[in-house]
């Protein structure tokens, strides 16, 4: 990606991602339920921990054995079941591009007209506050949030012994202005998402942040649909609470949305 474009989330594209065409006409659980069948065998033996308020928050020793425990878990699973992806296939998913941050590798496959990530689950931990058995849910709970841009696991591979999640996201390269403020906030309230703490939105499940119009972590297309790339997401309780709860939620309409028809006629 030389030209300056920037990539951008495109659901219109024929053919760009796994099961895409599927993906849209799904509900939020079957969309759920699909997603989840990708990392249905990494859940053998999985434990939920404690979740609460801060006092509830791991201290970096516990979220360390507790990511040790985890990655051994994980890393087992995945080379039994054909989940593991070593690095020669890795450095075979196309052009890597530049990143900001060591949290993920970021390749683009202009065949496939895809984006591979792969993450460190663990990267900003304090931030998230995330539950080492959270981490093979975080790309679920993104894809319930923000579906137009959503993930498809590949598989677990690892980097000088630390575990790395591998998916997949489609595309487009865009030169659009970024969205303001205003309309993030905007698109994030009709998620049920209100001002959660400095830079957070978010309710009594979820949270999220690195949303602003600094992050560059959400774009505008064409059409004036934001699309929200990869923002930090906090999870209040354990991932599969958090899952049913999304799955469930309906979002309130706007106060725009709640005015009789006649009435928005002269909005």
């Amino acid at each position: 990606m030389s030209n300056g474009t920037r990539l951008e989330q495109n659901n219109n594209e024929p053919n760009q991602h796994v099961g895409e065409c599927l993906y849209q006409n799904l509900s939020r659980r079957e969309m759920a339920d699909l997603d989840r069948g990708d990392i249905r065998v990494l859940e053998k033996r999985v434990h939920d921990q404690s979740y609460g308020g801060p006092e509830d928050v791991q201290t970096t020793l516990e979220q360390t054995r507790a990511e040790q425990v985890e990655v051994e878990r994980l890393f087992k699973i995945a080379k039994d079941n054909n989940l593991f992806i070593d690095r020669a296939t890795i450095d075979k998913f196309g052009d890597k591009l530049c990143t900001k941050t060591g949290e993920c590798e970021i390749f683009y496959n202009e065949k496939e007209n895809l984006i591979y990530k792969v993450k460190d689950p663990f990267a900003k931990w304090v931030i998230k506050e995330l539950h080492a058995e959270d981490a093979i849910y975080e790309h679920i709970v993104h894809n319930l949030l923000f579906p137009n841009t959503h993930y498809k696991f590949i598989g677990l591979a690892e980097d000088e012994g630390n575990l790395r999640i591998v998916l997949t996201q489609p595309f487009i390269a865009s030169t659009n202005a970024h969205p303001t403020d205003d309309e993030i906030i905007a698109h994030l309230k009709t998620l049920g998402l209100e001002p959660d703490g400095y830079y957070f939105y978010g309710n009594e499940y979820v949270s999220v942040t690195d949303i602003g119009t600094a992050s560059d972590n959400v774009l505008k297309g064409d059409n004036g649909e934001l699309y929200f790339i990869d923002p930090i997401i906090k999870l209040k309780k354990p991932a599969r609470e958090v899952i049913d709860f999304l799955i469930n939620y309906t979002p309130v309409a706007t106060e725009e949305k709640k005015l009789p028809w006649w009435k928005r006629l002269f909005k």
